[in-house]
């Protein structure tokens, strides 16, 4: 059964990459960054739910990079530890 818990255990939390795309993370993305489905993250999209600053244009969710490291409890002022391209960074 899945954990909808809006906190993740250490050994499940992935490092996040850059968003490819300046307005933040997909859906997808997302669910993939924190092991969970991708209905979980949209439920969580809505008021009041701890991904609620996502934004709908057209019919893609963005999901602002912030949203995504408080759930994983990781600073903005943490470094990236892959660069947008997906490499390695030094």
């Amino acid at each position: 059964m899945q954990n909808n818990a809006t906190t993740l255990p250490s050994e499940q939390a992935m490092t996040v990459a850059a968003p490819k795309n300046p307005m933040g993370y997909t859906v997808a993305e997302v669910a993939k960054i924190l092991g969970k489905h991708t209905n979980t993250i949209y439920a969580w999209t809505r008021d009041g739910g701890p991904l609620a600053a996502a934004r709908q244009i057209g019919g893609t969710f963005y999901i602002p990079r912030r949203a995504v490291l408080a759930l994983l409890d990781i600073s903005n002022e943490t470094p990236d530890l892959v660069t947008a391209d997906g490499g390695e960074a030094t």
